[in-house]
């Protein structure tokens, strides 16, 4: 009888030494395993970086469009309305006389009153035009200077210290830049409007053919909309 219990006690001890042997065995297995399993983080750091730039983009679009504006509308505050006709009312922008004036643009250059425009709307050296500012305030001006060729003019109010656009040098612009063109088109129902573009290409050479055959050269071409002169 002890003889019988000797053996089952030797036979549990055994069983129990086999079954820790195999259960020591699995668990390090398992853990040499996944051990070495190397986590692959790369499509989530993509995601995080590609949503990052995304919203830095967005920002950084905002923060553009915010600095177009802002000079969009200092700029605006330097355009001006010229005429041939001097106007009945307060402001050549009077809605009683649009259909007379025949509204053109220009822009101040200089805060004692000079203003760049084309000679097609002030007409030629020594001719008289009406200016009116962006507060409504009106002016006779001389044309001082005018170049048939290019079609621009300079002309000359009585004033002083006017706000001036600060002009930039031509020759550092490059083509796909981005470009904005402020004026009267057709008079004051569209006055100052803002239209936009690119610059599509530099050095460009035109022919002219009304009274005489002409040339205009170095030209910049763009495709912001720009009224056809009349």
């Amino acid at each position: 009888m002890k003889k019988k219990k000797r053996k089952n006690y030797k036979k549990r001890i055994i069983i129990t030494a086999i079954i820790t042997m195999f259960l020591w065995v699995a668990g390090f297995y398992i853990y040499i395993t996944y051990k070495n399993i190397e986590i692959d983080t790369t499509d989530y750091e993509a995601t995080r970086l590609q949503s990052t730039v995304n919203e830095q983009t967005v920002e950084s679009e905002e923060e553009n469009s915010e600095k177009v504006a802002d000079i969009i509308e200092e700029t605006t505050r330097k355009v001006v309305g010229i005429s041939k006709l001097k106007n009945a009312g307060s402001s050549i922008f009077s809605k009683s006389t649009e259909t007379e004036l025949g509204l053109g643009t220009g822009f101040i250059v200089t805060q004692d009153g000079y203003i760049l425009s084309n000679e097609h709307v002030t007409g030629s050296k020594y001719s008289k035009c009406y200016i009116t500012l962006e507060n409504g305030n009106n002016y006779e001006g001389t044309v001082v200077w005018s170049d048939s060729d290019l079609d621009l003019s300079l002309t000359k109010i009585n004033a002083q210290n006017l706000e001036y656009v600060n002009l930039g040098d031509s020759d550092n612009i490059r083509v796909g830049e981005t470009v904005y063109a402020i004026g009267n088109p057709i008079g004051y129902e569209f006055r100052r409007t803002v239209t936009s573009g690119i610059i599509s290409a530099k050095n460009r050479t035109i022919k002219l053919e009304e009274d005489k055959v002409s040339y205009m050269s170095d030209l910049i071409q763009t495709d912001a909309t720009i009224n056809p002169r009349k």
